[in-house]
């Protein structure tokens, strides 16, 4: 009998590895439920009319992110090479022997992260893009953009390794995922109605489009939240000796104090703006202090932890605020700012507060700690690799879509909504089995808005249809006096300007909220 490892008792080295791939195994099953998370988080932040649509992309982000990785990412990412920047072998889960390969639970955890960083486009581009044109992104992402960056990043042979810190990728996952949705956002233009400009002024100001479900919403943040403790904690691949445990343990509470201070701070922020407690500030923030823990979580400390939380909602704001006022880029999801904006954080921290204890030298030590600046130079230096190669590539592909009519759904369609154009019928059916149909309150006409001062009023149908009324907050100037008052048309009235005796009018009600300051209500993933 030949003595092979499954025939005799495991040695010390055998059983470490044993431990420690069973470990990387089970994280990789419950990484598996971030896909389930974005699916609750992004179907309760869209409009009901595209509910299945939307589901339907997550669901198909892991199988198509699994024949790609299969066929290609993996071998493009760790796949031997001489270049450091592509690998080129192991097509196929075939060694280059055309042996089978038997590395099977390190593929299954990085092709988890790889359907990770696909599924971040689809908040993106929800409620206006071609099911195909998503399906196409989709396979392009998990089995070339994102496979290249982990060769450069995780791959011994890349040009980034052993220089720039990520340990469980704010940069290679997060602004990765997050630079390719802005490229699709932008390239696929806003949704109608997202954006309105103001005839007297000529200024454009944001439009809520709101969610349908914040209870959806929440349940699929915290499934998130959940899904980032594995997700971080196997990314260092060793639980079997006391210094892999302690490493593991901290990385775990790293990002849980992450999560917790930026969700706090952002929940805060959005009470002295709005002086309402806005859940999807609280979701965003935590969100986004997780997302900025994942570079730095096996070498910060867990007070350091707190200011990379707060630094991950910071990220995550100054970027909303920017596409929402600058740029006009509609996210319905906010994902490229949760993603790439807390990501660039997460990054760049590292450079600060990198603990000497935890790094192999000295240089590798962020300012804070006695450090030279040389790691934060690094951090820098793979920022900017990362966003100008998923930008650059996503753009290409998502413009040539667009030039070939595959990227848009035609304006009726968008109207009428994703689910009954594309997928069949609507997912929600009444009681008698008739389906529940959402009315769409945008069209290209409106673009009649009010100035910084004027109320958006949303009500909610016995239908649960949503209608958004835009109205001064003058008592004596309601619509039902505007309608019966030539002298005072009502868009003239949706101009006016609330005097400062009137602001008295309950800004806590959760159903009015300014324009200006509704720019973060989508925003959930």
């Amino acid at each position: 009998m030949v003595d092979t490892p499954s025939s005799r008792p495991l040695d010390n080295e055998e059983l470490t590895n044993v431990i420690n791939l069973g470990f990387v195994l089970i994280c990789g099953f419950l990484c598996f439920l971030l896909q389930a998370g974005f699916g609750l988080l992004e179907v309760g932040s869209v409009r009901r009319k595209n509910a299945k649509n939307i589901m339907l992309k997550n669901t198909m982000d892991a199988a198509v992110s699994a024949l790609a990785y299969w066929a290609v990412g993996f071998a493009f990412a760790y796949g031997t090479s001489n270049n450091g920047f592509i690998g080129n072998s192991r097509y196929f889960l075939m060694d280059e022997d055309g042996e089978d390969f038997e590395d099977y639970v390190n593929w299954f955890f990085q092709w988890v992260f790889a359907g990770t960083t696909a599924t971040i486009v689809s908040g993106a581009v929800a409620e206006r893009c071609r099911f195909r044109a998503y399906m196409i992104y989709s396979a392009f992402l998990s089995g070339f953009v994102y496979p290249v960056v982990c060769h450069w990043i995780w791959d011994p042979s890349g040009f980034l390794y052993g220089k720039v810190m990520d340990f469980s990728g704010s940069g290679a996952v997060h602004l990765v995922g997050g630079a390719a949705a802005m490229a699709g956002a932008w390239i696929l233009g806003p949704r109608i109605g997202r954006f309105v400009q103001n005839e007297q002024t000529g200024e454009w100001q944001a439009v809520e489009i709101p969610g349908h479900n914040a209870v959806l919403a929440a349940l699929g943040t915290l499934v998130l939240w959940f899904g980032f403790f594995p997700f971080n904690a196997g990314a260092g691949y060793a639980v079997a000796s006391n210094a892999d445990i302690v490493t593991t343990g901290r990385a775990v509470v790293v990002t849980n104090l992450a999560a917790a201070s930026g969700g706090c701070a952002l929940l805060f922020y959005g009470v002295l703006r709005n002086g309402v407690w806005d859940p999807a500030f609280a979701m965003n923030g935590l969100l986004g202090g997780m997302v900025a823990s994942c570079s730095g979580v096996n070498v910060f400390d867990t007070w350091s932890a707190i200011i990379v939380g707060i630094l991950g909602a910071l990220g995550f704001y100054v970027q909303v605020w920017v596409f929402e006022t600058k740029l006009r880029i509609d996210d319905p999801l906010n994902a490229s700012p949760l993603h790439m904006g807390s990501g660039i954080m997460g990054m760049l921290a590292v450079g600060f507060l990198a603990n000497d204890k935890y790094v192999a030298s000295a240089d590798e030590a962020g300012l804070f700690f006695g450090g030279n600046g040389k790691q934060l130079g690094y951090q820098v230096y793979g920022t900017i690799v990362y966003f100008a190669w998923a930008f650059g590539t996503s753009a290409l592909l998502f413009y040539g879509l667009k030039l070939i009519g595959w990227l848009r759904v035609s304006e009726e369609a968008e109207l009428m909504g994703m689910d009954q154009h594309e997928h069949a019928g609507f997912a929600y059916i009444d009681d008698d089995g008739t389906a529940i149909v959402v009315k769409n309150h945008f069209s290209p006409s409106s673009s009649q808005t009010g100035g910084d001062d004027m109320l958006v009023e949303v009500s909610v149908d016995e239908e649960g249809d949503t209608t958004q009324t835009k109205k001064p907050t003058e008592e004596h100037l309601h619509s039902d006096e505007a309608a019966k008052n030539p002298a005072n048309p009502p868009n003239q009235l949706r101009q006016s300007s609330v005097s400062a005796d009137n602001r008295a009018n309950p800004p806590n009600q959760l159903r009015q909220r300014k324009v200006s300051d509704t720019a973060l209500e989508p925003g959930l993933i």
